[in-house]
């Protein structure tokens, strides 16, 4: 069963374009982390720290239009439970980030309990995010969720 997103702008639903970026940076920051601890680098920390922040920050309209579709998605179907899972998952991810953001506050590079609770958040965040995106494609992919259905074009227009 096709479902149309609810908010959409010129035609287009909004929630997949605003996900790009949060499901870029946060990963990222991640791998700034790893890098980080390799190398002993202040600039790793400072890269990790502000792609953090930044993809926190545009999780917001994520997580905003996630829930404006959530709800024009009909109730007690199996795209409904998935759309369940990929909230509970992106969320979760969400909240182990920004405790990862809190823990780490500023570009000082990390050590002690600081540097294990905070990477460890960030790789937590990561398998939730991963997973959460799974269960994003899936309600595309499988159940088309967000999409228009196609229209064959007449003999006449296929010129």
């Amino acid at each position: 069963m096709k479902q149309r997103a609810k908010l959409r702008f010129l035609g287009h639903p909004v929630h997949p374009v605003v996900t790009h970026f949060p499901m870029a940076l946060l990963p990222v920051s991640f791998l700034g982390d790893l890098l980080g601890i390799w190398t002993d680098a202040s600039f790793w920390w400072s890269f990790s720290f502000y792609n953090l922040a930044i993809g926190l920050v545009l999780s917001l309209p994520a997580l905003i239009t996630g829930v404006i579709d959530f709800m024009a998605i009909p109730q007690e179907g199996s795209a409904d439970r998935v759309a369940m899972r990929h909230m509970i998952m992106i969320i979760t991810a969400i909240i182990l980030y920004t405790c990862s953001f809190f823990i780490r506050f500023g570009v000082d590079v990390l050590s002690g309990w600081r540097l294990m609770s905070s990477v460890s958040l960030s790789l937590l965040g990561l398998i939730f995010l991963l997973i959460g995106g799974w269960f994003g494609g899936h309600l595309v992919y499988r159940y088309a969720v967000g999409s228009e259905p196609i229209h064959d074009k007449s003999e006449s227009e296929k010129c």
